[in-house]
């Protein structure tokens, strides 16, 4: 297998990979519930997209209710028995 003559330079390898960085993301506000959302992606609350329905979360919601009993899925608060 070959290998490399000599040892690349620091300098080197990091000019190589100066490309390799990661981008922010584009994350707006929901205009229906105001919650953050990616550009360009239905609202993972709500399920809101351009003022439609594009995602059915009711089904997600009556699972979690049914399975927990609490009375909101994405604030659930810990069982207070003790």
């Amino acid at each position: 297998m070959p290998v490399p003559a000599r040892k690349l330079s620091r300098s080197k390898g990091r000019r190589r990979r100066s490309h390799d960085h990661m981008n922010p993301m584009n994350v707006g506000v929901c205009e229906k519930c105001h919650a953050p959302a990616l550009a360009h992606k239905a609202c993972p609350t709500c399920g809101f997209y351009k003022g439609r329905q594009a995602v059915d979360h009711s089904r997600k919601a009556a699972r979690f209710l049914k399975k927990t009993g609490h009375a909101h899925p994405h604030k659930a608060e810990p069982d207070k028995t003790s």
